[in-house]
Order: C-alpha cells, then sequence, then structure tokens
C-alpha cells in the first residue's frame, strides 16, 4: 500500500466518496493505506456534511463517522473494485433521473428489488427528492378515480385475476396488482404469470386475519339469530354436513 497521493488519485477518491461505504474501502480498490485515504478526503467529507450531501452510513450516523462501524468493517473493500463503484454510481444517477426501478433493472441486467437497495446509497435529500418523483409519476399515470372500471389497463387485470375469488376480494387484487403495475413495481408478464399465487395469498391473508365464522354465530349481540338463518332452505346445511362426514 502506497501511501503518498498524486492530483489523479486524489481526484479519484473524491469521486468515489458519495458512493463508498467507508474509507477503508477506497483504500484497498485503490492500494492506498488507510491514512493517507483519510487526510485526502477528510475536507471534502466536511464540505458534504456542511451542505447536506454527505449520506448516511448503514448505522444511522453520517458516512465517514470515527471509529471502525460493525456495520461495514465486514465489508472492508475486496468486492467494491473501482469498477463496481462506478457502476454504483451510474445506477444512482438513473434513480435520481425519475426512472423507474424496473426500467433501471432492465439496462443494467439486474432485478428491480436490487435496484432498490441502491437507496441506502442516497442522501436523506436525494431521498426525498425520489419519493417526490415517485409520487409526481403515480399522478401523472394515475386514471380517474371515479370511474377506474373503465380503464382498459384495469379491466385486463381484471380479467387475470381468478374468478373463484369474493367479488370484494377480486377487486381488492385487482386494484392492488394496477397501483404496481403503474409505478412500476411488477410488469404484465410478471402480473399474468404470478396472478394465481396472488390471488392465493391474498385469500389467506384474508382468511387469516378474519378466520372462520360458525353458522351457530350470533348475527347480532342482542338477537338469538344466528347465520344459518341466513341460509333460506335448512335442508341445504345437508351439504354442509356432507363435506364434514368426508374431512372426519
Amino acid at each position: 500500500m502506497r501511501d503518498k497521493i498524486t492530483d489523479a488519485q486524489r481526484q479519484i477518491i473524491i469521486d468515489l466518496l458519495p458512493v463508498s461505504l467507508s474509507l477503508r474501502q477506497i483504500a484497498v480498490a485503490m492500494d492506498l493505506g488507510n491514512q493517507a485515504v483519510s487526510r485526502a478526503a477528510k475536507p471534502f467529507i466536511a464540505i458534504m456534511q456542511a451542505t447536506g450531501t454527505l449520506p448516511l452510513c448503514q448505522c444511522g450516523q453520517p458516512r465517514f463517522h470515527p471509529r471502525i462501524c460493525g456495520r461495514t468493517a465486514g465489508v472492508g473493500g475486496k468486492a467494491d473494485t473501482p469498477e463496481m463503484l462506478a457502476r454504483r454510481a451510474s445506477v444512482i444517477a438513473a434513480i435520481m433521473t425519475g426512472e423507474t426501478y424496473m426500467e433501471i433493472g432492465t439496462r443494467f441486467g439486474i432485478d428491480s428489488s436490487a435496484v432498490r437497495q441502491y437507496q441506502r446509497h442516497l442522501t436523506p435529500a436525494q431521498r426525498d427528492r425520489r419519493k417526490a418523483m415517485e409520487r409526481a409519476r403515480r399522478m401523472e399515470t394515475a386514471p380517474s378515480v371515479s370511474r377506474p372500471i373503465r380503464d382498459h389497463l384495469y379491466r385486463r387485470i381484471a380479467s387475470y385475476v381468478p374468478r373463484w375469488l369474493d367479488q370484494h376480494l377480486h377487486d381488492d387484487v385487482t386494484s392492488e396488482a394496477y397501483i404496481a403495475l403503474l409505478d412500476g413495481t411488477i410488469s404484465e408478464a410478471d402480473l399474468r404469470e404470478n396472478v394465481e399465487r396472488f390471488a392465493r395469498v391474498a385469500r389467506d391473508s384474508f382468511a387469516s386475519k378474519w378466520g372462520h365464522l360458525s353458522l351457530n354465530a350470533k348475527m347480532f349481540a342482542d338477537s338469538d339469530a344466528t347465520l344459518a338463518d341466513l341460509i333460506p332452505d335448512p335442508a341445504a346445511l345437508a351439504a354442509f354436513d356432507r363435506i364434514f362426514e368426508e374431512v372426519l
């Protein structure tokens, strides 16, 4: 490791500060001493902190804080080569242009969830700006909420959702998928491929939340009427008896 830093190396250090987890990563990637990198970076870190452009460390403190951080100590710098740091900078730049995570992931050949993980490298101001971009995009692409059923995309998604769902649950799944597709969280092709799984999860979550109602449960606290009274023909209960016998 070398302790003497050239002007060109100092410029590289400055460029890597916004996208590096620690000064140790920069030192390892550039084959320089930790102290040399720290001395070169110190005045620029102070400027970033004063201007509000210093990202947060994974522990929640300002990045490059004194003492070794337990959250980044194990990372070191072995995996963060200059090429990888440059790629990280490119992904962050794309995030700040307002592109959807899916579009960025397609361009860089990674999953949209992996793109979201790059948010930890953003400054608080950048995170707020990104959220504002996402809100603006949703407002631009959102259809009229008064008659969503008239939207062709909404109707197409509704046709994908299985009809064995309760109508209210069917509408909920359709709406959630509709919003996710507009937000760029999922593609229409992925939705069609996984819609059965989405429907089962929604049904199971609903059943888990509300549980199973007994036919002998009272309709109202001060009434003797039960849920079974809602069945017009008492003989219909025989169907339930057959089901229970088959299960038992």
